[in-house]
């Protein structure tokens, strides 16, 4: 697994294979709510298309719909125990790596 985009402290896009993976917190003032999804393929398309502002979007996207109680999408999509574990590795390695984050 590859961390390939973030915006620090709101998401992080992993790359696995073809698989994307998004990260996300999401605060809601008393409390930061953290997702890990595997994205669809029509993310993953618009990722491809458009780059990192289609995650931006769809981070934003995700932020409007926990605010409403309305994560069935998150919910969906959510990633395994062992890809969240995976992503987890990852971001520690990459922030090993960029010290100044």
């Amino acid at each position: 697994m590859e961390l390939i985009e973030i915006e620090p402290h709101f998401w992080e896009l992993y790359q696995q294979g073809e698989q994307l993976f998004l990260s996300i917190a999401i605060d809601l003032s008393s409390v930061v709510s953290c997702w890990d999804m595997l994205l669809s393929d029509n993310q993953i398309k618009d990722y491809q298309l458009q780059g990192r502002e289609s995650i931006h979007a769809l981070a934003n996207q995700f932020v409007i719909e926990v605010y409403r109680g309305e994560s069935q999408k998150l919910e969906q999509h959510q990633a395994s125990a062992q890809q969240k574990i995976d992503m987890q590795k990852t971001f520690s390695q990459w922030k090993i790596q960029n010290k100044s984050f």
